[in-house]
């Protein structure tokens, strides 16, 4: 309990007092590391920028960690707070408004691309058939469609990067979790 109410407290009042919000609780630790400092006299010397953590802080359900090497040193901008919180944050609040759990968090401002809310909206629309109707991911990045497929419990293989072109199995199709689907990304 003291050692959540300490992750807590970097997030309200600590080194991570910049990430906090009223309305997305999250807590847990910043890092910055100095990295080859003793190689070749110093001159290697790099930064390694983290934050690692949990949300809600509440009640947690997730916990994740980012590690950005090499951020920018201008204007000192290399600690874990100013380069992996916010990138923490961002992915804290992606999947917690990604996932059937949204009712959960109450007043998040954020601003919803037209697109994004279409994803929301495939998500939603086959949770409540009890996951049984393939979405459309065609024009999806590859990383949130295969989230969106994982939270559905289907196994994905996936060829190329980018966003979809094309899926195996069509959008409307009654979806069997033992079935891989293969997305062609561009």
């Amino acid at each position: 309990m003291k050692l959540k109410a300490v992750l807590l407290n970097v997030v309200k009042k600590g080194t991570g007092s910049k990430l906090y919000s009223k309305d997305f609780s999250m807590a847990g630790k910043t890092g910055t590391a100095q990295v080859n400092y003793s190689k070749n006299g110093g001159s290697d010397k790099y930064y390694a920028s983290s934050f690692v953590g949990y949300f809600p802080a509440e009640n947690p359900k997730y916990s994740c960690i980012v590690v950005v090497h090499k951020p920018s040193t201008a204007h000192n901008n290399y600690y874990g707070a100013d380069v992996a919180g916010p990138v923490f944050k961002r992915i804290a609040q992606k999947i917690f408004t990604d996932t059937p759990s949204t009712n959960e968090i109450k007043n998040i401002s954020r601003k919803i691309q037209k697109q994004e809310a279409n994803y929301d909206a495939y998500f939603v629309k086959s949770q409540k058939q009890q996951n049984s109707i393939v979405p459309n991911v065609k024009g999806m990045p590859g990383m949130d469609a295969v989230s969106l497929f994982g939270n559905l419990g289907v196994k994905v293989k996936v060829i190329g990067i980018g966003k979809v072109k094309s899926q195996s199995i069509h959008a409307g199709e009654r979806l069997d979790k033992n079935t891989i689907i293969t997305l062609e990304l561009s």
